[in-house]
């Protein structure tokens, strides 16, 4: 099963658009999460079939939920998502990954940050698809970013994408599950 996964556009909806109608009707992708920050209204038509959640600039359509617990069985998986501004991820991420014990959480999606990172913490691993508008970090010179995340029996493939739908091959990582 392969996931999108995008966070923090900030209001660009050329971009999210764009990426949607790249990906949306590829029988490849199983789900498509979003990790807050679109300043889009929770009723817009563009969320259909998009997990979402509340961004810390989404604020003034509360509609969205803070967090989202997504589970397939075929994957046999758990995913939390929560865009990270409640849970400090600037501080760390104890507080989400606190949050994420609650639900049993293989992985945990979010945003906020705006800097891409895969890496696993507490046997979980966590992915930040970086921001596709206002990227920051070690590699904002590479523009902005998101993730296609593989999953199969033995492995978790996270796979940084530019806004051009090019793969960034020295970004790629394979987690054993």
């Amino acid at each position: 099963m392969k996931y999108l996964i995008f966070s923090d556009t900030h209001g660009d909806r050329a971009e999210f658009q764009e990426i949607l109608n790249h990906y949306r009707d590829n029988p490849e992708i199983a789900a498509i999460f979003y990790n807050g920050d679109s300043q889009f209204e929770s009723d817009d038509p563009i969320w259909e079939n998009i997990h979402v959640v509340l961004g810390n600039m989404d604020l003034f359509s509360s509609d969205f939920p803070i967090e989202n617990v997504y589970k397939n069985k075929t994957d046999d998986i758990t995913i939390y998502q929560t865009h990270g501004h409640l849970a400090h991820v600037n501080n760390g991420f104890e507080k989400l990954d606190h949050l994420a014990n609650k639900h049993h959480a293989d992985i945990v999606l979010f945003g906020h940050t705006h800097v891409i990172l895969a890496e696993k913490y507490s046997g979980k691993l966590f992915i930040n698809p970086g921001s596709t508008t206002y990227p920051r970090g070690p590699q904002r010179s590479i523009g902005g970013t998101y993730v296609i995340l593989t999953i199969n029996k033995s492995e978790f493939i996270v796979e940084y994408f530019s806004r051009s739908f090019k793969e960034i091959p020295f970004l790629r990582q394979v987690f054993s599950r």
